[in-house]
């Protein structure tokens, strides 16, 4: 029993990576439709649990053309996370950027063992204002609130929200047949410190929630990209994810940042 507990937390701590943290419904900055809301990249993220390495994330922007991108991450067990459970996780969210907001399309997460959330596959109807499940599991419908998110493609609603100066970040998810509510404020500076140097950091923590504490760092050096995560679960767990190497511009063009020798 003692080994399942543990095989179901070092689960959960690759499964947080970003969505440990953030969620409205997208940036307020004005684009054009055809101009991309921001560049492509590829992030690689090292994850541990209360100091022990439990693995890696990685997220990557691509943009698929005629105002649409897919935003991806996959979470890759290492060290005794590996030995306990050895199972990764990926997810995507196909989006296109529509008057200044992000509108999700379809979203997907897939993890052998998981439970329902682990292995949905939501589909957003914006002209009936609904979002149905298809994945593996139970399947519903429900209907969908104006500007709603999926749980992977807030953190990228965050960043936007941040680069415009926001200040407070509500979104709407749905998961579960349900929609969840999720709520950050800014809650100051700080100095972060990656193998490229020491960044200024902009802290966002989550305040509706009363069991775990969340909080992510962003860097108005690097677009305001996240370099570190951190959540405290209610039993004592800390799992943080901070900021190895970050490419821009990584598919088939020339990369214009690395943070990491």
């Amino acid at each position: 029993m003692r080994n399942h507990k543990i095989r179901l937390r070092l689960r959960l701590a690759l499964l947080l990576t970003f969505g440990l943290v953030l969620a409205t419904g997208g940036a307020s900055r004005s684009f054009a439709n055809s101009e991309p809301p921001y560049p492509e990249f590829v992030a690689y993220y090292d994850a541990n649990a209360n100091g022990f390495d439990i693995g890696t994330v990685t997220v990557s922007l691509k943009h698929e053309g005629a105002n649409r991108y897919l935003y991806r991450q996959e979470s890759t067990s290492s060290g005794i996370a590996a030995l306990l459970s050895g199972e990764n996780a990926i997810e995507s969210s196909r989006w296109r950027f529509q008057d200044g907001h992000i509108q999700v399309l379809d979203y997907q997460a897939r993890r052998k063992g998981g439970d329902d959330d682990d292995n949905a596959h939501l589909v957003f109807d914006w002209e009936h204002a609904k979002v149905k499940n298809i994945g593996a599991g139970e399947h519903w419908e429900i209907d969908l609130p104006a500007g709603a998110l999926d749980r992977l493609v807030m953190q990228l609603a965050m960043l936007f929200g941040l680069r415009d100066g926001a200040t407070q970040f509500n979104y709407q998810v749905p998961r579960g047949g349900r929609i969840k509510h999720y709520q950050f404020a800014l809650l100051g500076e700080d100095q972060i410190e990656l193998t490229s140097g020491v960044y200024r950091t902009l802290k966002v923590g989550r305040t509706n929630d009363d069991k775990d504490q969340s909080w992510v760092w962003s860097a108005p050096e690097l677009d305001y990209f996240p370099v570190r995560f951190l959540k405290k679960k209610k039993s004592g767990i800390k799992i943080e994810l901070v900021l190895r190497k970050l490419d821009f511009a990584p598919f088939g063009k020339a990369t214009s940042l690395e943070v990491a020798p």
